[in-house]
């Protein structure tokens, strides 16, 4: 198991991720682990955050954390070459294969340089000794000016999660926290976007594994399935109680750096890593520092688009480039540059063009908690 589990029977630790399912009152008394890893140079402030899927309801929802660093031996380094889809640490002596396994998903962050903040997964592809094979994402990384050697970008390899190990596998000890049923209709899902549609899994407990809602019994089981950091999930809860949440990691040192979709009107849902709430003008997605070529318009169809769930409905906004502030779809008027966005919240990031290359796929969330 590579999830921490807070519930009102134990709490489990496990030194690899971030995540903790809590009542309010045991998260109160259970206390949180103290910043800082033998590796780090400098520690990071570690914190945790609650949110709750409603009975009945669909709720977004990112974990605003990192994971702590691997305790694999040397998890934190330099990089010292970079390939198109590889990167490389000499001396970096790691047992190959380790990162590589698809049950137990491992990121490489970026934390210095002029990539810092972006995350890549590493693949299946078995890993060296000294070289890692990523999912750039259709980015060939040395088109990204990424600094190699002595004075080399810092990283840090953080293990991920998959629906088995966020969410529980079914085994002895790791039932599900999430509802599970027989059938989908039952059950609460776990909606993932692959960047033109929503995924929809659920826990089988017949078949007692993950499952896509269309699977069948010969379907491959889905407890594999890769949860990014750096995305946002939609929670439908079919229970008729609440859950709750708590996530719990490192805040982030660097700004979040994304990427969205290269085509046109493409959408991504991306976690925006703030671990306290955040207004639009703050987020503020039409600078170009945060979101180079951002189209902003006073008319909205014309207009890069970013949107929020509000429980209900999607509330799209955009930025009006003649008043000089952002407004909502729909309305006639009205400043919302004061419209608040949960911690924790992900967004929709849809522009309008296709992204001609690397810059114009960038988005930069502000230092963690604004």
């Amino acid at each position: 198991m590579r999830t921490s589990f807070l519930s009102l029977r134990a709490f489990i630790g496990s030194p690899s991720r971030r995540l903790a399912f809590a009542a309010v009152g045991l998260l109160a008394g259970a206390g949180l682990p103290r910043p800082g890893l033998a590796q780090e140079a400098k520690s990071r402030p570690v914190g945790f955050l609650m949110q709750t899927i409603p009975a009945g309801q669909t709720r977004s929802f990112s974990v605003p954390f990192d994971a702590g660093i691997s305790t694999q031996n040397n998890a934190l380094g330099r990089l010292t070459a970079v390939g198109p889809a590889t990167v490389d640490c000499a001396g970096a002596q790691w047992v190959p294969g380790a990162f590589s396994l698809p049950a137990a998903p491992y990121f490489v962050r970026l934390t210095s340089g002029v990539q810092a903040g972006r995350v890549f997964a590493i693949t299946s592809t078995s890993n060296t000794a000294t070289r890692l094979f990523l999912d750039t994402e259709g980015v060939d990384l040395t088109t990204l000016g990424l600094e190699v050697g002595v004075a080399g970008a810092v990283f840090e390899i953080i293990p991920g999660d998959t629906l088995a190990t966020f969410f529980g596998a079914g085994a002895a000890g790791q039932e599900p926290v999430v509802q599970g049923a027989a059938a989908p209709a039952a059950a609460d899902l776990v909606q993932v976007w692959n960047g033109s549609v929503w995924q929809r899994y659920y826990f089988n407990t017949v078949w007692r594994r993950w499952a896509l809602d269309t699977d069948t019994l010969t379907d491959a089981a889905r407890d594999t399935v890769v949860l990014r950091p750096d995305r946002g999930l939609m929670i439908t809860r079919r229970a008729d109680t609440p859950l709750d949440l708590a996530v719990v990691g490192r805040v982030l040192a660097v700004p979040q750096r994304a990427m969205h979709l290269r085509t046109e009107n493409g959408r991504t849902f991306l976690a925006t890593m703030q671990t306290g709430d955040v207004t639009l003008g703050t987020l503020a997605m039409q600078r170009a520092d945060r979101t180079p070529g951002w189209r902003a318009s006073a008319d909205p169809a014309q207009a890069d688009l970013l949107a929020v769930w509000s429980g209900a409905v999607w509330f799209t906004f955009y930025y009006n480039d003649q008043l000089g502030h952002w407004q909502r779809v729909g309305e006639p008027a009205g400043n919302r540059d004061d419209f608040l966005i949960a911690a924790g919240t992900p967004v929709w990031i849809q522009r309008r063009a296709a992204a001609i290359g690397v810059a114009e796929r960038t988005v930069v969330f502000p230092p963690a908690g604004g």
